[in-house]
């Protein structure tokens, strides 16, 4: 029997979940009623959680989605989508104690504390522009994947079943604002640990049946099959693909990401939000290298769901592609596992974008228009901006009916010239307020002309030398170092609170108070000249980004492995 397109099996899947995560928000209640409780959980998470969390956050529907809806399109390279962050993991090691260190509440008050008031606000608008990018990328990838299980693989839903479609988008929304707004991210991280389980399910649960379904052989014949279908010089079966992730364009995208990292506002509550430094590191760097291995099982299911496709004759819908592939590969209650698992995804990042985001606007603009509010009215204002954020999401999103694979490299895009500020700020002492508004400035219009670039013929030979994500890294840097050397330095005692601060291990607050000198000494220094501010690595430092390279390299050589045979 099915209910509005959907089996009854899978509506039961759907209302089980959703009440649990709504009695995991509603118990998170008592650990989020402090305005530091509701953003950071007082810093009491544990390693497990914030790995998970991170996982969660980290993890949504577009991820899959999107490197789904590349690789059956253009073969084994669609990974990227989603691997474009791989080699930013082991930098992440190397981030998180730095972030931990600054012991703030939010991103903006990072900003605020180095480059001041207008940088923070600056920043706020485009993390927010930036995030909201990102969740409507994911609220566009969970809406292609119930349009494949009701069996609708056009673009194009009609009458009734068109606004149940987006009914269920809708409800999904509501919930993670409602556990959000109850817990704060208490809520989040509670519910990302049983989202993040689910989400590893889902990665692994359709393999086996893709392999052997409708008289496949296995991964054997998947090999067989793509390998055979090469036409042009296109290869199915290559890590890499010259019309988007080209090897030159891959290196390009994992430099950037970890700087991409330093933009994300939940960066915070994942850094910050444990006990110590160690919770930090392991979340950051191993919830997102879970994320990694993960990519394998999709990449694989995709390539074994476009050897079946190519065998068959069908016809191949890119966007609705995953959602065919389970209501075809699963009976109908393994198929609400999947629906509840990519709802799981979606929600994530939706309740941490809730919560983070809207403690930017609560850290910069509502403390400058009432700078004596109270910690309850800071606390209501954060969660009320919360809702605010999720139906501008969700208007947006629906409204947004682009590619799925363009939303999430424009969020990628955006972030990316805000974290390049942030990185020269933690690194250069030079860096002023004056130099993050010319990052931004310079990188915004390296990424308007590069995206412009089919209208510009003297543009071409540019980007051939050198893909378009080299540029707007290249002209961020130089935007920023000629704003801060055509302006006044930052103040010494800036420079010292914050690089003192910065280089302070937690549980040595003591040593707060020091001058930078006795907080770093010179002996602990690795380069010092032109204003730059480079200490050695720890022996833990050194290790731990070593161990995630190795495994970083791992995992493209199980994929080339898989590919290769």
């Amino acid at each position: 029997m099915h209910i509005l397109s959907l089996h009854y099996q899978i509506w039961i899947v759907l209302i089980v979940y959703f009440a649990g995560m709504l009695v995991l928000g509603w118990r998170s209640k008592s650990r989020a009623a402090s305005h530091e409780g509701y953003l950071l959980g007082n810093r009491k998470f544990g390693t497990w959680w914030l790995v998970m969390h991170a996982f969660g956050a980290g993890t949504s529907p577009a991820d899959v989605s999107g490197s789904f809806s590349k690789t059956v399109t253009g073969g084994a390279s669609g990974i990227w989508v989603s691997w474009m962050w791989l080699f930013g993991t082991p930098f992440y090691w190397v981030i998180a104690p730095i972030i931990r260190r600054m012991r703030c509440q939010t991103m903006a008050d990072m900003f605020f504390e180095r480059f001041g008031k207008s940088a923070a606000m600056l920043y706020t608008i485009i993390a927010a522009l930036g995030m909201t990018m990102y969740l409507c990328s994911v609220q566009l990838a969970t809406v292609r994947t119930i349009q494949g299980m009701m069996g609708q693989s056009t673009l194009a839903a009609t009458g009734q079943t068109d606004w149940w479609f987006y009914g269920i988008l809708i409800s999904s929304t509501l919930i993670f604002a409602l556990y959000g707004y109850w817990g704060g991210i208490v809520a989040a991280v509670r519910t990302d640990m049983v989202q993040g389980l689910m989400i590893i399910v889902l990665s692994v649960l359709c393999i086996l049946p893709a392999l052997h379904y409708d008289g496949m052989g296995g991964w054997s014949e998947v090999r067989q099959i793509l390998g055979d279908a090469q036409t042009g010089g296109k290869s199915y079966l290559s890590l890499f693909d010259a019309s988007m992730f080209s090897l030159k364009n891959v290196i390009v995208l994992c430099l950037y990401a970890p700087l991409v990292a330093l933009s994300f506002p939940h960066l915070m509550p994942i850094c910050g939000g444990g006990r110590t430094e160690w919770e930090g590191r392991m979340g950051f760097a191993g919830g997102n290298f879970l994320k990694r291995v993960c990519t394998i099982g999709w990449s694989v299911l995709a390539l074994a769901w476009l050897a079946y496709l190519i065998k068959s004759g069908s016809d191949i819908h890119p966007d609705a592609a995953f959602g065919d592939s389970i209501r075809a590969l699963l009976p109908p209650f393994l198929q609400g596992v999947i629906l509840a698992c990519v709802m799981a995804a979606a929600m994530s990042s939706g309740d941490s974008f809730q919560v983070t985001v809207a403690s930017l606007f609560t850290h910069t603009f509502y403390a400058a228009y009432k700078p004596d509010a109270s910690d309850e009215e800071k606390l209501r204002f954060t969660k009320r901006m919360g809702l605010v954020l999720v139906v501008a999401v969700l208007c947006l999103a629906i409204y947004m009916q682009e590619s799925l694979v363009k939303a999430i490299l424009a969020y990628f895009g955006i972030l990316g010239i805000i974290g390049i500020a942030n990185g020269m700020g933690i690194l250069w002492r030079r860096m002023n307020t004056a130099g993050v508004f010319g990052t931004v400035t310079l990188g915004a219009t390296a990424m308007i002309l590069t995206k412009t670039a089919g209208e510009a013929a003297w543009l071409k030979p540019l980007l051939e030398f050198i893909p378009g994500t080299g540029w707007v890294i290249i002209l961020s840097i130089l935007g920023g170092i000629l704003g801060s050397l055509g302006t006044a330095p930052p103040s010494p005692e800036t420079i010292e609170r914050v690089f003192s601060k910065m280089h302070t291990p937690i549980g040595r607050d003591d040593m707060l108070p020091c001058r930078l000198d006795q907080a770093v000494p010179p002996e602990a220094r690795l380069f010092t000249k032109w204003g730059l501010f480079i200490v050695k690595p720890d022996r833990q430092t050194v290790i731990g980004f070593l161990v995630f390279s190795v495994l970083c390299l791992a995992c493209i050589g199980v994929m080339l492995l898989l590919l290769i045979g």
